[in-house]
């Protein structure tokens, strides 16, 4: 409790007095916990509080960042960051706290209208961003270009391909495959809208919650500009959400035709980046994935 009160005083408010504090479990990088504060006039507020080492500052900026960003984009709930710093030798992230119920029968249909309303308002010829961020724990490459053809092939395959060669993590199959994929990028790709839209990043089942008022809620994003059939990599292969979510999506901004396909490329990102961070138990579907868009 010592370093949490020492932590809002230094970093909220020297007003706040930590009245109440609940460990949050599910997070697999930083701790979180749910904080209850009260001011001098006996006024309550809740909080989400995330906190890791003193070297992780930079990770909780990012997010913070992109939590902003999200939440300027009137399409879709994002809790609002309340500050990032350092106290008592470890980085804090707080932010407004998310009462949660389970998901409604209606829920999967607002949240695939509300993300298909959030690519839309913010759709353009923008790639990339002004800052790197990181895709879980690992670092996110975000160098803008001219052509999301480039950004995917040096910025995200190519990241990753790199990264599992260093690590040694990547044999020389998976090495093969993976070259032929980035080198035929045009191909596979072939068909997508050139425009792109503000993305999530790393939308899957853990990052998405229900609130009491049965409306989603997006959390830990990794966001760039990009086309937004890369969305749904990290939702195809972690997400859960049934074809009323994509039905729901289609019907307010359409993706053109043959996006199921396309978007394995994108999943492959997303299992390269596994494979980096999570070793070897990942190398089989990767090479199933790289095999999978070759045989198209």
């Amino acid at each position: 409790m010592d370093d949490l009160q020492r932590a809002f005083s230094a970093l909220v408010s020297n007003d706040l007095t930590v009245v109440d504090q609940q460990r949050v479990t599910g997070g697999c990088i930083s701790k979180g916990c749910r904080v209850v504060t009260e001011d001098a006039q006996g006024r309550q507020q809740i909080w989400f509080a995330k906190t890791n080492h003193q070297s992780f500052l930079e990770n909780f900026q990012a997010e913070s960042d992109g939590l902003t960003r999200l939440a300027a984009v009137p399409a879709i709930a994002i809790p609002r960051p309340k500050t990032v710093g350092v106290s008592c030798d470890q980085a804090w992230l707080i932010m407004d706290w998310v009462d949660q119920k389970p998901s409604g029968p209606d829920f999967f249909s607002v949240f695939g209208a509300g993300l298909a309303e959030m690519h839309r308002c913010t759709s353009g010829t923008r790639i990339g961003l002004d800052r790197d961020n990181f895709l879980g724990a690992a670092k996110q490459v975000n160098g803008s270009g001219d052509r999301w053809i480039d950004f995917v092939a040096e910025n995200r395959l190519g990241f990753q391909l790199r990264w599992g060669l260093d690590q040694e993590l990547i044999d020389e199959s998976l090495r093969r495959d993976c070259e032929r994929v980035i080198a035929g990028l045009d191909q596979w790709l072939d068909g997508r809208s050139d425009k792109t839209s503000l993305l999530h990043g790393d939308l899957w089942s853990g990052n998405y919650l229900c609130d009491v008022e049965g409306r989603p809620v997006l959390i830990d994003p990794a966001v760039y500009y990009g086309c937004r059939e890369a969305e749904f990599g990290m939702l195809l292969l972690f997400g859960a959400c049934p074809n009323s979510f994509y039905d729901s999506y289609q019907q307010v901004f359409p993706m053109n035709s043959g996006w199921q396909r396309r978007v394995n490329v994108y999943v492959l990102y997303h299992l390269l980046n596994h494979l980096n961070l999570f070793g070897s138990g990942y190398h089989g579907q990767c090479q199933q994935m790289a095999e999978q868009i070759l045989r198209f």
